[in-house]
């Protein structure tokens, strides 16, 4: 298979996989020889944050030298991108060639009825073919959905960690905060160091009951609290102290409060690590302050970018907003999936803008039609609202009306984001 017959395959399964645990990922790796088993991996869960940490500790692993992989989804504008090494995302023609190798056992699984490995299940097992081909010194893991029952849940990780959990995908992992942070903490192992990002009591008592049946070192943030935090329009600058780690001062260019509690999550991960690799402190600092993560809080001219799509992810850009741009003109562009707390995200977005432009996300059938996304946002605001059937009309109205002095706030989706940053790159 080529590159674009490859993609076909791979997202050729939506609907047609089944999930049944993680018994198909772990037929399909044993038929690929298991590749994950050679990986020194970091495996990280959470509602809100984990790919950011992911940056994070990639960025700092790639500041000592070594060779890291980093697993992430979904992706903004290209598959490639789920899957890195040492930041640059597989190439097309190896993704072709192992995608082929997959392809013959999936279609060898099918025939033999051993099942039907999900889109996801494949792509997670073509990251750990090629960190095994490539002999990565460091896999840095995103779960996917869950943790429990996700495809990347057949590893043994190094170390642990579960940022901020919240409300979402309830349907699948439970309607309570607790509820889901135990299907998030199914990625804890026997005797495997846990990093905590800090949350609320509940939650923290989900986690710590799951670490001491496993027997597993538990470092709970929130026992950590970063000093000295200077929130940035472009980035933040804390102090921190932690187990293995003297206190220092560290600066990051991602925006938001909520990105200095990755970076405590980031250094937490870090100090387990400590305990038995030697991280030189620059490394540490140098890694954390050059972690890019774009589509969250992203700026792009005078456009801001984020692709939260819960309701703590809402307040989270409210907070940003509010506490920095105020005494701004913001227009907000936005489109999200059906499936999704649309009214939820709606009652803390809405007032923060001047003009509201709502769009469907492109190609995505389970985008809210934008006719019923404005309909919502007209309920909780009497602040023009325009609904629109193409992206970039959209975002063409969205900037006339914002000028160069406003700030064109796009937020949502995932989807609308990597569409959106696929507009301004072409620009």
């Amino acid at each position: 298979m080529n590159y674009e017959e490859s993609i076909a395959f791979i997202h050729g399964k939506a609907g047609k996989g089944v999930k049944v645990g993680l018994e198909n990922m772990r037929r399909l790796m044993r038929r690929l020889g298991d590749p994950q088993k050679q990986l020194r991996c970091i495996h990280v869960a959470g509602t809100n944050g984990k790919g950011s940490t992911c940056a994070l500790i990639d960025s700092v692993l790639r500041q000592t030298g070594a060779k890291v992989g980093l697993y992430t989804s979904p992706y903004l504008m290209r598959y490639n991108e789920r899957m890195r090494i040492d930041d640059q995302p597989i190439a097309d023609d190896v993704l072709a060639r192992l995608t082929t190798r997959i392809a013959e056992q999936v279609m060898q699984m099918e025939e033999t009825g051993e099942g039907f490995p999900t889109v996801f299940e494949i792509g997670t097992a073509l990251m750990f073919a090629w960190f095994a081909e490539q002999n990565v010194d460091w896999a840095v893991i995103e779960v996917g959905l869950g943790g429990r029952l996700d495809p990347t849940n057949i590893l043994e990780p190094t170390v642990c960690a579960i940022t901020r959990i919240g409300l979402d995908h309830t349907r699948v992992l439970g309607d309570t905060v607790e509820k889901i942070a135990a299907e998030k903490g199914g990625i804890i192992k026997d005797g495997v160091p846990v990093v905590l990002q800090s949350q609320g009591e509940s939650v923290r008592e989900v986690i710590r009951r799951i670490c001491e049946e496993k027997h597993a070192p538990l470092l709970d943030c929130a026992d950590f609290p970063p000093q000295n935090v200077q929130l940035l329009e472009r980035g933040a600058a804390f102090t921190a102290a932690l187990p293995h780690l003297r206190a220092r001062e560290y600066e990051i260019s991602l925006c938001g409060a909520h990105q200095v509690d990755n970076a405590m999550t980031a250094l937490g991960v870090l100090s387990a690590l400590l305990d038995g690799h030697c991280l030189p402190a620059a490394a540490i600092q140098k890694g954390l302050e050059q972690a890019q993560w774009p589509g969250r809080l992203e700026w792009l001219g005078n456009v801001l970018i984020d692709g939260a799509h819960n309701p703590q992810g809402a307040q989270t850009v409210c907070d940003y907003v509010q506490h920095f741009l105020k005494d701004r003109r913001i227009v907000l562009l936005t489109g999200m999936m059906a499936d999704k707390d649309v009214r939820s995200y709606a009652d803390r977005i809405a007032p923060l803008a001047d003009e509201i432009h709502c769009v469907a996300p492109e190609h995505i059938p389970r985008a809210m039609p934008a006719n019923e996304l404005a309909a919502l946002y007209r309920e909780r605001t009497e602040k023009p609202v325009f609904e629109w059937e193409e992206t970039e009309q959209a975002l063409s109205a969205a900037q006339k009306s914002a000028g160069e002095q406003g700030v064109v706030l796009i937020c949502g989706s995932l989807y609308l984001a990597g569409e959106i940053r696929r507009l301004l790159i072409a620009e």
